[in-house]
């Protein structure tokens, strides 16, 4: 049982423990004191007159109902006109019932569930409304659970790997100014990470081989993933840039293992589906646009020192990366791939995703070393090297400061969608999905 400690607007709610005045008439308390719902508390007694006469008793829940009106009111007024057209036609529809009309999912439940209603009052209308909007919640909690897991997973992970890498190579960098290396020096520090990614790639496929799980997707992908990072340490050497590179390319490392040893011990658990060509295209698409726009919005958003540009840089590939594992798997769910259950339609699980904790056996560390973590070292690597061969050649081009950096966006987001595909099918496996028809026997 609930009682009510304090008084209120009328001086009449009173609890049992309350004062009352040497007439056994209750105190009267100050006619500003708002209800204040904190002060329930819970108890066992329950005694109705002593929270006051009717008359000062519905006084109370006059002036509780008139002051929950004005604040609804008020955010009523704030609603845009079409929000305020939605309000609108709930309140017919209550009141008079009208049924509403428009593309609103909530307005065709609301029909749906008004043919079932044999009372017909406000009462029965309204609790149509709470019911349909109370299942259209139910339907949003679970892509909302889903970006949650996403959200909290990808975006820490992502964000603490960002960070790391900043810090590494601020250090190496700061070390290097320090110390006496030389640029030829550098430079094979640069060719050797280069050849450990390449390496740790051929030790992949090896693997997938003797295993049996290589496809012919993986093989090419691993191919011109090679090629691709060779090309760029190649473009990178001749302009002079691969000199320059190694604090970034052990930042980059750093970034690699970080991130690796993150996804490793909390993997996801979905359902989405497999990758295939059609779902692939539309997000590498999606994420090469995302790409162009982030380092767009690094051009124009001022960092106060390392520490600043760290963070920034940490927010912003964060939120590209939640985005990118949320889109992608939203295209796996409504671009699946052919196969019998795409033939013959059965009934779809809900789409769930859940961030797991995980123990990881050797297994799993070695296929996530060849497997994604080279594929990923790799795809660092060939955006380090050809970003910095191309920056070199702007710079012997003379071109203006202000639009190298857009050049250098159109670079970033072209090479995030041709890279893409060897990133996300260099990894892949037999997906399971042939099948044989039964023999049809004729008369």
């Amino acid at each position: 049982m609930i009682s009510i400690n304090n008084g209120t607007a009328a001086g009449g709610i009173l609890s049992p423990t309350d004062s009352v005045s040497s007439t056994g008439r209750p105190e009267r308390r100050n006619a500003l004191t708002l209800f204040d719902p904190s002060a329930l508390i819970e108890s066992s007694r329950f005694d109705l007159p002593a929270m006051g006469t009717p008359l000062r008793r519905a006084a109370v829940l006059a002036l509780t109902d008139r002051d929950a009106a004005r604040q609804i009111a008020e955010c009523e007024r704030e609603l845009g006109a079409t929000d305020q057209n939605v309000v609108g036609q709930v309140k017919d529809f209550i009141n008079n019932g009208v049924l509403p009309s428009g593309p609103d999912k909530v307005f065709d439940r609301i029909i749906e569930l008004d043919v079932a209603d044999t009372e017909q009052t406000c009462e029965s209308r309204r609790h149509t409304v709470l019911q349909a909007c109370k299942e259209w919640l139910e339907a949003a909690k679970g892509p909302g659970l889903n970006l949650l897991h996403v959200a909290g997973r990808t975006g820490v992970i992502v964000a603490l790997a960002t960070v790391a890498r900043q810090v590494v190579a601020h250090y190496v960098e700061q070390a290097l100014r320090e110390g006496e290396s030389t640029e030829a020096a550098r430079s094979w520090g640069v060719a050797a990470m280069v050849l450990l990614d390449l390496g740790a790639l051929l030790f992949g496929a090896l693997q997938n081989e003797r295993k049996g799980t290589g496809t012919v997707a993986s093989r090419i992908s691993r191919v011109c993933m090679a090629g691709a990072t060779m090309g760029a340490f190649i473009a990178a050497y001749l302009t002079g840039a691969s000199e320059r590179l190694f604090p970034a390319m052990t930042g980059g490392l750093m970034y690699t293992f970080s991130r690796g040893l993150g996804n490793l011990l909390i993997p996801f658990q979905d359902n989405s589906g497999t990758a295939n060509v059609k779902n692939t295209v539309v997000t590498a698409s999606f994420y090469a646009l995302l790409q162009f726009v982030l380092e767009e919005l690094k051009g124009v958003i001022p960092a106060i020192g390392p520490i600043g540009a760290g963070a920034i840089a940490a927010m912003l590939n964060a939120f590209g990366m939640v985005v990118d594992d949320y889109v992608g798997m939203i295209f796996k769910r409504v671009l699946p791939s052919i196969g019998p259950d795409l033939i013959f339609p059965e009934p779809k699980p809900a789409w769930e995703v859940r961030a797991t904790v995980q123990r990881p056996t050797l297994e799993d560390v070695t296929r996530a070393v060849g497997d994604i973590g080279a594929l990923r070292g790799c795809a660092g690597k060939t955006f380090i090297l050809a970003i910095a061969a191309f920056a070199a050649l702007l710079n012997s081009a003379e071109v203006d400061e202000g639009d190298q950096g857009h050049f250098l966006s159109g670079v970033v987001a072209l090479m995030a969608f041709i890279i893409y595909f060897p990133l996300v099918f260099g990894s892949a496996r037999p997906s399971g999905n042939s099948f044989t028809l039964p023999a049809i026997e004729f008369p």
